[in-house]
């Protein structure tokens, strides 16, 4: 009886490994090949072949085989997925979907996405798939030699810097590495500086490279190369390492199904991922917005909202939607383009005329030498020790955004931090390059700003400084000043046929002469410390016959509550507008309700566009990703001044006939300089806005 019990498990035994054996198949591993690429081919998810292969999400040799599981096994992952407070199981990654957005999704850092799913670290790919427990501790994680762990408020342009390497250089050795945004914690390789970053077989994606040229230069098709680099198939980037060995090209040629491409000689379009009406085309090098718009046969808003990454930026090589009956063969160019014609991008001037080839200089004068600004322990101790220097990390946290965004352009420039000492009255900069500017931000003694003097052309760019021009140079006032502000918006009210009624809390207005210079007949009218009128004072200074601009000259939210209460009372009987001289007395949002500026169609001035919510949005999601807080004024500044005056120093004219003749506008500010006298330029670049209740925020002529 035992004899044929035995005989019969051994039966089943082998029975069951009979089945198991079927239950998939083994695939002989090829040159250039990829466990994501293999695992598209038939059909399987990553972590399926790593199950049954255990060592392969570390690395696979061309000559062997993997055990590949039958898809009809692994179809079943999907519905597996578990998410939930401390636990996510069997997420599967989908297109598209970065470690950034994961780690927010999932409320984990990146580095314990990483160190909880080794599998992710070189790369993630669509496919793997994540499991995390939030129980588990976050391990310490110590920089290894030739590793550095990045910290919040770097940027690869600064750990590049402070290793002594090329962006170029970290790029490559991180190729794999990163994604959108810099991420707190990211482990990053440091290659030797004097590192060869190409082999045999392999290529460094330079700036400007496009899919069709590399195909075409390593006897590729387009759907080849991405078959054996799948991490170019939603973008290419310069820093990317690609397999480019094509000896034992795949006979299949196996594509993703949305990246199916035709070939033509000057332009790249992609006929399986269209979308409704629209193909993919990739942009050429000197091709402009303006010039897209012509060729697409589309308005620049038309083409931006279909493409918003262009209002930040046109990069040859970048892949956009065109209608499908996009023909032309040859490249528009615009040698300049009126910014009133774009009516969007403001800046098409200033893009169509970028000069990359020559170096120019960008100095930064503050409180900061670059290696305190590049260590979190000194620059925590400086503040502890001042907090007001805080405006000045914010500042130059914009202003490192800027120049990241200026690289990703070609623009070629050194960046060089000056330590201000109000010792030294004198400041002589050598510089190698013809043109140079030095940004001088927040000076709380504008007499305390040193005599400049070097050996090239440089601009003064005041941020707030109020700096006195000294000998022949010139000074450019970034940030419009707040006189220029009332001033502008008192000029606006003196050409209505209007009554003009100042409001104030004092027994003077503070405007009240600058009022009477531009509007002689203005009214004055006077509130308690709590913003009430005397009674029937307000009634009696309104007309009936005119509309009546009342204009609050107070910096209390109390006055301000109070006295619309007031001013709406009187809305059924009398025509009234309020008014606001600066931006700044506006109360917050957290404080009073728009609903009061809609009623009273309040006017004021502005240096930004309140209208551009997009453009501040993405900006400040940016800067959050970066440095794990909002931005403030002074990051905004920081990022909007930097990247104006890199982009005016980069055109192919002087800087002082591009500020003549070029009006800019980035997401906060908009840059209209005019001549005050021979050594200064203001930037006068203000809006009159105006809430209507119907239409929102517009702008006044």
């Amino acid at each position: 009886m035992g004899r044929y019990f035995t005989l019969i498990l051994v039966l089943f035994l082998s029975l069951e490994f009979a089945i198991a054996q079927e239950n998939y198949v083994e695939h002989s591993i090829q040159k250039g090949e990829s466990v994501y690429m293999i695992s598209r081919k038939y059909g399987v998810t990553v972590n399926a072949i790593f199950s049954l292969n255990p060592g392969s999400e570390e690395v696979i040799y061309a000559g062997r085989t993997l055990k590949i599981p039958n898809s009809s096994d692994t179809n079943t992952q999907a519905s597996n997925t578990v998410i939930s407070d401390s636990q996510i199981s069997n997420y599967e990654v989908k297109r598209g979907e970065t470690k950034s957005g994961l780690s927010r999704r999932f409320g984990v850092s990146i580095a314990m996405l990483e160190q909880q799913n080794p599998h992710i670290v070189r790369m993630l790919q669509a496919g793997h798939i994540i499991n995390i427990d939030k129980t588990i501790k976050e391990n310490e994680r110590k920089a290894a030699a030739g590793e550095h762990i990045v910290v919040k408020g770097e940027t690869l342009w600064g750990i590049a810097r402070s290793n002594g390497i090329s962006l170029a250089q970290l790029e490559a050795a991180n190729a794999g590495r990163l994604s959108e945004f810099l991420q707190i914690g990211q482990t990053l390789v440091i290659p030797d500086k004097n590192a060869e970053i190409t082999t045999e077989g392999e290529y460094l994606v330079k700036r400007g490279d496009t899919k069709f040229e590399l195909a075409r230069r390593f006897n590729m098709t387009i759907a080849q190369l991405e078959n054996k680099n799948p991490h170019i198939v939603d973008m290419l980037m310069a820093g990317h390492r690609l397999n480019v060995d094509n000896s034992s090209t795949n006979s299949q040629d196996e594509t993703l199904s949305s990246t199916n491409t035709t070939e033509n000689s000057v332009t790249e379009i992609s006929a399986a991922s269209s979308d409704g009406d629209y193909r993919d085309y990739v942009i050429q090098p000197k091709e402009t917005l303006y010039s897209l718009s012509k060729k697409a046969g589309m308005t620049i808003s038309e083409l931006t909202t279909l493409n918003p990454k262009l209002l930040t930026s046109v990069n040859t090589g970048d892949v956009i939607k065109m209608p499908t009956n996009v023909v032309s063969t040859t490249t528009d160019t615009v040698a300049e383009v009126n910014y009133e014609e774009t009516g969007i991008n403001k800046n098409q001037a200033l893009y169509d005329n970028l000069v990359t080839e020559t170096a120019n200089g960008i100095y930064f004068y503050t409180p900061f030498s670059s290696e305190e600004l590049s260590s979190p322990e000194q620059r925590d101790k400086m503040i502890n020790a001042n907090a007001d220097l805080q405006k000045y990390i914010d500042f130059f946290q914009g202003a490192q955004i800027a120049i990241d965004s200026a690289k990703t352009l070609n623009l070629n420039f050194d960046v060089t931090l000056i330590k201000k000492n109000i010792g030294k009255p004198q400041l002589n900069i050598e510089s190698p390059h013809q043109k140079n500017a030095i940004l001088v931000p927040f000076l709380d003694n504008a007499s305390h700003y040193p005599a400049i003097t070097s050996n090239e052309n440089l601009s003064i760019i005041d941020i707030e400084s109020n700096i006195i021009p000294k000998d022949s140079s010139k000074v450019y006032q970034s940030i419009p000043s707040d006189n220029f502000q009332k001033t502008k918006t008192l000029n606006y009210l003196a050409t209505q046929n209007a009554q003009v009624i100042v409001v104030s809390d004092l027994e003077e207005a503070r405007n009240k002469n600058l009022i009477l210079n531009i509007i002689p007949n203005a009214k004055f009218l006077k509130v308690d410390k709590a913003g009430f009128f005397e009674a029937n004072a307000l009634e009696n200074t309104l007309r009936k016959d005119k509309l009546n601009y009342l204009v609050l000259d107070s910096e209390k939210t109390i006055v301000f509550l109070n006295s619309t209460t007031a001013l709406m009372s009187q809305l059924s009987d009398f025509n009234i507008q309020l008014v606001m001289l600066k931006s700044s007395l506006l109360p917050k949002q957290s404080e009073v309700s728009d609903m009061r500026y809609r009623v009273l169609r309040l006017i004021f001035p502005s240096i930004t566009d309140p209208r551009n919510k997009k453009g501040v949005n993405d900006f400040e999601r940016h800067y959050e990703d970066i440095f794990e807080s909002k931005p403030s004024r002074y990051s905004e500044l920081g990022f909007d001044v930097t990247l104006d005056i890199l982009l005016r120093l980069s055109q192919n004219s002087s800087f002082e006939n591009t500020i003549n003749t070029v009006i800019s506008e980035h997401p906060h500010l908009k840059f209209e300089y005019q001549k005050s006298n021979d050594s200064i330029y203001s930037n006068n670049g203000i809006r009159i806005m105006q809430y209507h209740s119907n239409e929102g925020l517009m702008e006044l002529d």
